[in-house]
């Protein structure tokens, strides 16, 4: 890995820089002198090294992070879009299914009601043939009494007859 290549470098300058200190110890700190260059050099290495092992792989994971949660809500988005495709063709197909409810239910009303309508017309007739016969019924029984009856009244005027004469009437 890059930490293990880099590490005996560091060490290295870390050596280097602390023998170099050492040996202009004596100086005057502000003045201009051969550590400058050498502080320049190991200030170079040492952005080198943190741009490699550090702000690169912080850089390409911000990237990535960026990647992902612009993926993600482009993604986020398509499904969002998708849903409501999906919402309309279930409205859809459902407001279809009720028209076909609607139009059965209507459907099978009518053929209701034509039934209910045949049976009331054929219960009628039906009636209708009842009384036809029943008047039948009554007007060749009523024909039967009358028939008895005038037998009956010729008998019966004579009766009365005869008792209100006290005698016996003939005819």
């Amino acid at each position: 890995m890059k930490i293990n290549r880099i590490l005996p470098v560091l060490s290295l300058l870390t050596i280097v820089f602390a023998a170099s200190s050492q040996a202009f110890a004596s100086e005057d700190l502000l003045s201009v002198n051969k550590t400058v260059f050498i502080q320049i050099v190991i200030f170079i290495i040492a952005i080198y090294i943190l741009n490699t092992l550090v702000f690169k792989p912080f850089m390409d994971l911000i990237d990535r992070r960026d990647k992902l949660t612009k993926g993600s809500i482009k993604e986020a988005k398509e499904l969002e879009e998708k849903v409501k495709q999906i919402i309309l063709e279930y409205e859809a197909r459902l407001n279809e299914a009720r028209a076909l409810a609607q139009e059965e239910r209507t459907k099978i009303v009518r053929e209701a009601e034509a039934a209910a309508a045949g049976i009331v017309s054929r219960t009628r007739e039906e009636t209708g043939a009842l009384l036809d016969e029943a008047k039948k019924k009554i007007e060749a029984e009523a024909e039967v009494i009358k028939e008895k009856l005038k037998g009956d009244v010729q008998t019966l005027s004579r009766e009365i007859a005869s008792k209100i004469l006290g005698r016996e009437a003939s005819v």
